[in-house]
């Protein structure tokens, strides 16, 4: 399966997919720096910049 074809189960492809776990994202990651959780944020931030990455791989 290419990097940006549709999944068999879901027909959403790789793209959306990372679009919309960055988006969900970025307020988890939001949300623990207002908490004043810094590792969690960080974690998060890590995640975030994976599924970026995931999306600029899909285009």
């Amino acid at each position: 399966m290419s990097a940006g074809a549709a999944s068999k189960d879901t027909g959403v492809t790789r793209r959306e997919t990372a679009e919309y776990l960055a988006s969900m994202l970025e307020g988890l990651r939001k949300s623990a720096h207002q908490a004043k959780l810094p590792f969690l944020a960080y974690l998060i931030s890590v995640t975030l910049e994976e599924a970026n990455n995931e999306k600029q791989k899909s285009e």
